[in-house]
């Protein structure tokens, strides 16, 4: 288990918390002795039996981070409770894969609102209590569908290719206040998302990762917490790919 001892104590907050990916950030940082704050829409099953381990380090809260006055109201809750936020992990995100040809505007409107204005709004809700934090990180995660081409998902490709934008000039604008901003690209992770690919899709993928298989979800929260940490402290505006080497080529 990779070990990050400066995180111990940091209170972070992680969007789309019941997520595979989601869950194994929040866990990962509650190995770390961190306290965290678990975000999730509409079902938290999968964050309890964490709940039911680490007790008061994890705080599960349901907010639609979609609504700006919903977040912004959560986002004062948490700064009069902790004090401050050390750690931001913007993971909310939902997918709607279909063809350009046959793709309705609202199939591309709830993938942007989600995936990207979700990031901007988290953001800027948290920016006053990321400025009370100690040595404040905000890692955005994104995909290397932002990178590259992936059929029959121009809405998610233009909105994760959008974080990684954000992210850059984010990171420029927040650096000289202290707070660092970098990016996480996960590739073919085995979780729940991808088990809704068809199979054959699925080996076709993995045909091509150089280490022909998928990635994990502690792959990529070991990352995560990596950038989060202060063994990055000099890594700015960064996007991490995690993918096995799928993109290389």
């Amino acid at each position: 288990m990779s070990t990050f001892s400066d995180l111990a104590e940091k209170v972070v907050v992680v969007t789309g918390a019941s997520g595979d990916i989601g869950v194994a950030i929040v866990k990962k940082f509650l190995e770390q002795q961190s306290n965290v704050y678990a975000f999730y829409h509409s079902d938290n099953s999968s964050l309890l039996p964490l709940k039911e381990k680490y007790k008061n380090k994890i705080h599960i809260v349901q907010c639609e981070i979609t609504r700006r006055d919903h977040l912004e109201e959560t986002a004062e809750k948490i700064l009069n409770e902790a004090g401050k936020v050390d750690i931001l992990i913007n993971n909310a995100g939902i997918n709607r894969d279909i063809l350009f040809s046959t793709m309705s505007e609202e199939d591309f409107d709830i993938i942007i609102k989600t995936n990207l204005y979700g990031a901007f709004y988290c953001s800027q809700a948290f920016l006053r209590a990321l400025r009370k934090g100690d040595n404040a990180s905000i890692v955005n995660i994104s995909s290397i569908s932002g990178l590259t081409s992936s059929f029959g998902q121009t809405n998610y490709s233009a909105a994760k290719a959008g974080i990684q934008g954000f992210s850059r000039t984010l990171a420029a604008e927040l650096a000289p206040k202290n707070i660092r901003v970098n990016v996480v690209a996960p590739g073919i992770i085995d979780s729940r998302m991808v088990k809704r690919v068809p199979r054959h899709i699925i080996r076709q993928v993995i045909s091509a990762v150089a280490l022909k298989r998928m990635g994990t979800v502690n792959e990529v929260a070991n990352v995560v917490a990596f950038l989060a940490s202060e063994t990055s402290s000099y890594i700015v505006g960064q996007t991490i790919v995690v993918d096995g080497g799928l993109i290389m080529r």
